[in-house]
């Protein structure tokens, strides 16, 4: 089957290869008829370019690239941290001692956070947050994570315009770039965890014995520390995750739920992203699949998002990405 998928794969290229040049530049009238991306697929308002470049791969080889930029934060968002203990605002990925699991950030887990010994809710039942504007905040302390937005900047994925199988799978680290979705947002991988997540000065070796806990709102994203908000779950399907983890305190209203199967990205390696309301059964070990969508008649490979895995993103990308596939400015 691998190998009928990468021959309709080089037949197709043989177009795409023809149909542009490394001397396009950003003024230039793209013909991309025969890309498996296609302009007209993304969000129109907030795509600021879209080009096509040559660029080196991650395996060391040389491919036609779209390049596509957009401006940041295209989305409604939040709510990320609750301001009291009362309230009930987004979710993250607890892993203290405490009830772990994807958890609500509301009273429970404020309370289990304070029972495995760090100190995140004062005295008078408020919150310590930080948003990254004030140097993480007291280190005698913890505190739950909410990024502040920066509308100003842009962001930049260069993605290969003939998706390319890789000799072995591409396992998503956490907090990885996987792709991005139509409207420009970043989609990431497993988003960090409060105590062992990547080094933001906590528990593990690290420097302080409080921790900081990045927060999600219900939708799955947040604003990375630099100000542009990403996905660390599909959102369109993500209420169903949310039933399937036992979480009935939250459920994303910014983003619709998809109802049939709907194309929401594309990975890095170039092959799409769907959500499907109802997940098949014949995925493959990257959460893929070859069927027929209403965007490729003719079929085509594509990543499916779960709707019962907390985080519901592909965990391996079976294709070969361009090397720095993503940057913002």
């Amino acid at each position: 089957m691998k190998n009928i998928k990468v021959l309709a794969l080089l037949i197709l290229g043989s177009s795409l290869v023809i149909g542009c040049s490394s001397d396009n530049k950003s003024t230039t009238v793209v013909d991309d008829r025969t890309f498996l991306i296609k302009k007209a697929m993304f969000t129109a308002g907030n795509l600021i370019s879209y080009e096509t470049i040559t660029s080196t791969l991650e395996d060391g080889t040389s491919a036609e690239c779209i390049q596509v930029t957009f401006s940041a934060n295209p989305i409604a968002s939040g709510p990320f941290c609750p301001e009291t203990i009362n309230d009930v605002a987004g979710m993250g990925f607890y892993d203290g001692a405490t009830n772990p699991g994807l958890r609500v950030f509301a009273a429970d887990l404020l309370n289990d956070i304070e029972a495995d010994g760090y100190n995140i809710v004062n005295e008078d039942g408020t919150v310590n947050i930080d948003d990254f504007q004030s140097g993480m905040g007291d280190a005698s302390n913890s505190y739950c994570l909410a990024a502040a937005a920066n509308d100003n900047l842009k962001l930049t994925f260069t993605i290969p315009v003939l998706p390319k199988f890789a000799n072995s799978n591409n396992n998503i680290a956490e907090v990885e770039i996987i792709g991005l979705s139509l409207d420009g947002v970043p989609i990431n991988g497993e988003p960090p965890s409060a105590i062992n997540g990547p080094q933001r000065g906590g528990p593990g070796g690290r420097k302080r014995t409080e921790i900081n806990f990045p927060s999600l709102d219900p939708c799955g994203g947040h604003h990375d520390p630099a100000g542009y908000y990403h996905w660390h779950f599909v959102p369109e399907v993500i209420n169903q995750v949310l039933t399937a983890n036992g979480i009935t305190e939250i459920s994303c209203t910014n983003v619709a739920q998809t109802t049939g199967t709907k194309l929401v990205g594309f990975a890095k390696d170039g092959f799409p992203i769907y959500a499907y309301a109802v997940e098949p059964s014949d995925l493959d070990d990257c959460g893929g699949r070859t069927a027929i969508t209403a965007e490729y008649p003719d079929s085509i490979y594509h990543y499916v998002a779960s709707t019962t895995t907390a985080a519901n993103v592909p965990k391996c990308l079976k294709g070969v990405a361009a090397r720095n596939s993503f940057r913002y400015q």
